[in-house]
């Protein structure tokens, strides 16, 4: 929860009734806690103040601090120890575990107490780990000192435990000696309080029960099983333990290595295939083609596992924290309007050099079927020897630049050089390095409306398509207008008609694949062969389809119907 930097909202200073309301939380939670106790806890006269903390994960927690350290921490309304108030009233309040010395560092980074690493006692069978439910508050102690290192929550009952066979979790680890929440407070050590087992009775006790836990005997019995004995028939060894510490805990939980895969996704989509993305962008769009593609090939992304569940809450978070910007352009549909990419986040991200991409086109099994993920393709236009001038100092020549990026420069540079007209604001007078740039050649024009001017720069660049296929970190740039799929008809031996599709390979639709497509879609033979008149192949579909391959390529390969040729073929024939 805490082994990595969170945000902190807001840190106020709390009044005396808020006071009181904490001590009285505290007796409702451990009833058996006394008025010296609390005293002990919440000193009247120290001072106390409450911090709203924002995790990594977006989990919003509470932190009571008294005279600079946490002492509880609420999530979801429930209320949890910090080691610091376990230190303060060492078996008073939870339940504890005993683990190995040398599990305890691992804690920080964010690893969970598995059932190998609790030391308990074979003899007790059933009740060899209490009897707690699922869900329970406990602490963590080492088999060296009795002192709190960890609070977490019982990931199975005790029965269970017992029947998993020391196999699965055993502990979620909240918080823990060593993580940021620790080192909010005075980052001071544990107190030696003895080896487990060494309490007196009059100690053991004290112990409550906390919620479904065991009774103070049992729990007493409990306490006495985690002392570590000499090697016996029933133990392993300390040396085995130590050889054995990498199956003893699991260093992230499910959800949590799920939030950082997904965080990792995104960077690195904005590294890579959005590095030039036009905005806006419709956010279940920019999901699909960059930050699911992102994913390295050895793992599987799914949004529902992480602690967001959905991705809007996702990108709520990294709009709170100034990465992106998110509207509602239409009603019920977000689009990312803004990233920045100076933010300290992307500055900082480096991708994974283990992180090796298939630069093949994703394809996602649908069924027995595969679906294909179409590439990002964006309009841009690249700075040529006759536009050079405007734009030296900032791009060199063969620079692509999107229509956003020229327009934003333009006005910069017309504000710069102060060519905005004073009475006609929508004007812009032209320089001598405006005028050799958009007049002809003759032609003598003071001035120029924003849009006309901006229009007459953009035919003077080169235009150049790019293509940004899934899996594929590097863009494909194609000058010149980009070779759109085209669909014809023709006839064959017999007055026969059939269809041809070509310009497939552009968009990397496997051939094969689109072929069976149609066969089964229209119930009719399929081919493919050379093409005589262009590079490449055709798929040959029996009959006039025209209709059925234009509304495949649309709704099933999601190309744009800017890029189909001939789709609308079919119903000009129709209006004739």
């Amino acid at each position: 929860m805490f082994n990595k930097p969170f945000r902190v909202k807001s840190n106020t200073p709390i009044k005396g009734s808020e006071r009181k309301k904490l001590k009285a939380e505290l007796q409702k939670c451990y009833p058996t806690i006394t008025e010296e106790d609390l005293v002990l806890a919440i000193p009247n006269k120290e001072e106390m103040s409450v911090m709203k903390i924002e995790t990594h994960g977006g989990e919003v927690v509470t932190a009571h601090v008294v005279g600079k350290k946490p002492i509880v921490f609420h999530i979801r309304d429930k209320l949890y120890p910090t080691v610091y108030l376990l230190w303060i009233l060492p078996n008073k309040l939870v339940h504890y575990f005993t683990t190995w010395n040398e599990v305890v560092p691992k804690f920080s980074n964010g690893a969970d107490l598995m059932l190998p690493g609790i030391i308990i006692k074979e003899e007790l069978g059933l009740r060899a780990y209490g009897r707690l439910n699922k869900g329970v508050t406990v602490a963590i102690n080492s088999n060296t000192n009795s002192a709190a290192v960890a609070v977490g929550n019982t990931a199975l009952s005790s029965e269970d435990m017992y029947m998993a066979g020391r196999r699965g979790r055993g502990v979620e680890i909240l918080h823990c000696i060593g993580d940021f929440l620790w080192q909010v407070g005075t980052k001071e050590s544990p107190p030696d309080l003895g080896p487990p087992g060494c309490q007196s009775d009059a100690d053991r006790k004290e112990i409550p029960p906390q919620e479904a836990t065991a009774s103070t005997e049992e729990q007493t019995e409990t306490s006495e099983t985690k002392q570590p004995d000499a090697p016996d028939a029933n133990h392993e060894s300390l040396s085995e333990a130590k050889e054995s510490t990498e199956a003893v805990v699991e260093q992230k939980n499910p959800q949590e290595t799920m939030d950082d895969l997904l965080n990792y996704c995104f960077f690195k989509a904005l590294k890579t295939t959005a590095k030039k993305i036009e905005l806006p962008v419709l956010t279940s769009n920019f999901y699909r083609l960059h930050i699911v593609p992102s994913c390295p090939s050895e793992k599987t992304l799914d949004i529902k596992k992480s602690s967001y569940k959905k991705l809007s809450k996702f990108l709520d978070v990294l709009t709170k924290e100034g990465v992106i910007e998110v509207k509602e352009f239409t009603k019920g549909v977000e689009s990312i309007s803004a990233i920045r990419y100076d933010h300290e986040r992307v500055r900082s991200f480096r991708v994974d050099i283990n992180d090796k991409q298939d630069h093949q086109p994703v394809l996602e099994k649908v069924g027995e079927m595969e679906k294909y993920l179409p590439p990002v393709i964006t309009r841009m236009y690249a700075v040529n020897a006759v536009c050079l001038p405007l734009f030296t100092g900032t791009y060199r020549k063969g620079s692509n630049l999107t229509t956003q990026q020229i327009r934003q420069y333009l006005t910069e540079y017309v504000r710069a050089n102060q060519l905005q007209s004073a009475t006609n604001p929508s004007q812009v007078t032209l320089d001598p390095i405006l005028s050799d740039v958009v007049l002809k050649k003759g032609e003598v024009v003071p001035s120029l409306s924003w849009e006309e001017l901006m229009n007459r720069i953009l035919t003077k660049l080169s235009t150049v398509y790019e293509m940004i296929f899934p899996h594929q970190t590097a863009p494909v740039i194609v000058k010149g207008e980009l070779e759109p799929v085209e669909i014809t008809t023709a006839s064959r031996a017999g007055n026969k008609k059939v269809t041809l599709i070509s310009g497939l390979e552009t968009y990397r639709i496997d051939l094969d694949e689109f072929a069976h497509r149609c066969q089964v879609g229209v119930a009719a033979s399929t081919t493919i062969t050379n093409s005589p008149a262009k590079k490449g192949q055709v798929v040959l579909v029996q009959g006039n389809q025209i209709g059925f391959v234009g509304n495949l390529l649309v709704d099933e390969y999601g190309i744009p119907k800017q890029f189909i040729q001939g789709f609308d073929l079919k119903k000009a024939k129709s209006k004739k």
